[in-house]
């Protein structure tokens, strides 16, 4: 029995029972993968802990909890009339030009956006420019594109990390992390990755990102594979390739279909190994994927910004 599934499925049954208008798919979609990205990243505020709830319950309720939300937001929206037919995953607000930080939504042609969460970025925050239309973020940590409007959310992403151990199971990751883990250096994650290649990979070759060495490492889920037989974290199938640093259970990067290639950037940020992962679904056209290259080329790392000096 897998706790964590039943209450999925009591979850769905109740929201079935007792919500008189159901959101719209694209919602629930979008919903399950917040969801997903919560369970991925690190908590940084002290946990409450109820003796008498399991994790599984814990989960279940904040399932509950968001998508009972979206579903009274959406039903409000509709009845102001502003909502329309089917589109994006993420807000329809517009980022502010020409730059912000930490944003959900849809961004404007030429914004420089930063990143400095530490979930998910070192010291010095992560800043790249978004070269076109059609660029969201539904989590300010994971920016993409959906190209063909479907159930994926993103044909396209790009999204840094922290890693902190590698898995050697691929599709089925489950107790196939390194033991020992693997080693603090760009070249040895970079090394415990390509182990992971299809046969025939080229190896990692040296690469600048923003001014600072690293490598870059091309991986791809086979086409062949039926990703949904791949170990779960739970809650979804996912092809395991790390641990994000500071979780004891999960895997990284996200999981959204047979084909999925993955160009993975391990960058020394000035003593912190900085991972940055990009992903395409086949069928990505080359001038969305050389979107995907402009953001990489444009990314710069900046220290944080300096405390004001102490008024006197």
């Amino acid at each position: 029995m897998n706790p964590r599934r039943d209450a999925d499925l009591s979850i769905a049954a109740w929201l079935q029972a007792e919500v008189p208008d159901r959101a719209p798919e694209r919602l629930l979609t979008a919903s399950r993968d917040r969801i997903r990205m919560t369970q991925q990243r690190r908590a940084w505020w002290p946990a409450r802990r109820v003796p008498t709830m399991n994790g599984a319950m814990k989960l279940a309720i904040a399932a509950v909890a968001l998508v009972v939300v979206a579903v009274v937001g959406i039903n409000l929206l509709s009845r102001q009339g502003r909502i329309g037919g089917p589109g994006s995953s993420v807000p329809a607000v517009a980022s502010p030009n020409p730059s912000t930080m930490n944003f959900v939504g849809s961004f404007s042609t030429g914004t420089t956006y930063t990143i400095d969460d530490p979930c998910c970025v070192g010291p010095s925050r992560m800043t790249f420019t978004v070269p076109a239309t059609g660029w969201s973020a539904f989590d300010p940590v994971f920016v993409g594109k959906n190209v063909a409007g479907g159930g994926d959310v993103f044909d396209l992403y790009v999204s840094p990390h922290l890693v902190a151990n590698v898995y050697t199971g691929g599709c089925h990751w489950l107790r196939t992390a390194l033991t020992p883990s693997v080693g603090p250096t760009v070249d040895d994650l970079a090394t415990a990755l390509f182990a992971q290649a299809e046969p025939g990979a080229s190896p990692p070759i040296a690469v600048t990102v923003g001014g600072h060495p690293g490598k870059k490492i091309e991986l791809s889920i086979p086409e062949d594979l039926d990703v949904s037989t791949c170990d779960s974290d739970g809650s979804f199938a996912i092809f395991g390739r790390w641990l994000t640093a500071g979780q004891s259970f999960g895997a990284a990067p996200w999981t959204y279909g047979n084909g999925q290639h993955n160009t993975v950037y391990v960058i020394d940020v000035d003593g912190t190994r900085q991972v940055i992962d990009t992903m395409y679904l086949p069928g990505t056209s080359i001038a969305d994927r050389a979107e995907l290259d402009q953001i990489v080329a444009s990314i710069r790392f900046e220290g944080p910004p300096a405390s004001p000096a102490p008024s006197s």
